[in-house]
């Protein structure tokens, strides 16, 4: 299959935010010994803001003809609800269940692109998607454990409230400047954020190692991996992209393994080339 240039290019930028995505995974397990997770939350969204302030000044003029109730309701469904619900969700569900649910989000955003922005459906893509979920089910099998709560709803809300956003964006602001999209996410999200944490597990003194980590989580793990998803949003359909998305869960595995020495098991690389079948799948 011969790629031009720029799909070099789309698919170098995709592995750069696939693998910053991922890499969030196991530095909130380190995180999440000095804060709570929704105080962790806020610092991510908050350096997330201020990493962002010097790409949004030069498009500040751009603001009033983007419209701020469109960037307003792109951040509730993006950010504020859905790690809100993430985050709450994940303090009653197992890391393996939430990843899964989470990861529900090509499904759900694949069906939302068809009914919503007309995109076609092909065999091949209802393949991709079916073929990397199951890897991804297969990747978190040993650890699998349901407990039907609250936490369970929330989690599926969030995967929701993700595929929700990104179809909108797709729908009302793909022509917007990326700067002030990706920018403005964050802002409007940083003062809910702040009154949720405080409702639920409030904050701890923080520590340099807890910052260096929300530092990495806010500026490379949000703003830059971000602003390579809407870009790829803004130039591909959404049903095409979606599948790729499965590599995120599959990265932040792998790298938990290098990070504690551990060996994989056989099911965890069957997952792992399923997961690849997927995403080749997607891509022809």
């Amino acid at each position: 299959m011969n790629l031009k240039a720029s799909q070099k290019t789309d698919m170098l930028l995709f592995l750069v935010m696939s693998v910053s995505w991922a890499l969030n995974y196991p530095l909130l397990k380190i995180a999440l010994q000095y804060e709570p997770p929704l105080a962790t939350l806020f610092f991510r969204v908050l350096f997330g803001a201020v990493f962002s302030i010097p790409f949004s000044f030069g498009a500040m003029k751009l603001l009033r003809e983007i419209g701020i109730g469109k960037l307003f309701l792109m951040s509730l469904f993006n950010v504020t609800l859905f790690m809100a619900f993430w985050f709450i969700g994940e303090r009653t569900e197992p890391a393996s269940i939430s990843s899964i649910i989470i990861y529900t989000y090509p499904i759900i955003s694949v069906i939302f692109s068809s009914l919503f922005l007309n995109e076609r459906l092909s065999v091949f893509k209802v393949l991709a998607i079916s073929i990397g979920f199951a890897g991804i089910v297969l990747i978190f099998i040993n650890q699998l454990y349901i407990d039907y709560n609250i936490g369970l709803f929330l989690l599926i809300a969030s995967s929701l409230s993700w595929a929700t956003g990104t179809v909108f964006y797709k729908k009302y602001l793909r022509t917007a400047d990326l700067r002030v999209v990706n920018s403005f996410q964050f802002y409007f999200s940083l003062p809910v954020i702040f009154v949720i944490s405080l409702t639920y597990g409030g904050f701890r003194p923080v520590t340099v190692p807890f910052i260096l980590i929300a530092l990495y989580m806010g500026s490379i793990g949000s703003t830059l991996a971000y602003y390579i998803y809407w870009g790829l949003i803004r130039k591909y359909n959404v049903s095409h992209v979606s599948p790729y998305l499965f590599s995120v869960p599959a990265f932040s595995i792998l790298l938990s393994l290098m990070i504690t020495g551990e060996r994989p098991d056989l099911i965890t690389l069957i997952g792992f080339v399923l997961v690849a079948a997927g995403i080749f799948s997607s891509s022809r």
